[in-house]
């Protein structure tokens, strides 16, 4: 058996996340997204800086994943 015979055996890539579940991702973590940086921005000035570096992660990894998800959701492939 040869190397293109390998090849063209194989099976071919598929998502490990059905797509039909995208756009209902995408809602949850820009939700949670938009949710994460209202209470960035409601923190009050003497709360530590460990918790707001916290909270700002939190928030832009939230909107991070929930714009790829959007993206692909509509089409877009990044």
């Amino acid at each position: 058996m040869s190397a293109l015979d390998d090849w063209n055996a194989g099976k071919p890539l598929s998502a490990p996340i059905p797509t039909s579940l995208y756009p209902l991702l995408a809602y949850i973590f820009l939700s949670a997204g938009l949710f994460m940086g209202g209470m960035f921005v409601v923190q009050s000035k003497n709360t530590s800086l460990f918790k707001q570096l916290q909270t700002s992660l939190a928030a832009s990894l939230f909107l991070g994943f929930g714009a790829v998800f959007t993206s692909i959701s509509v089409g877009v492939y990044v």
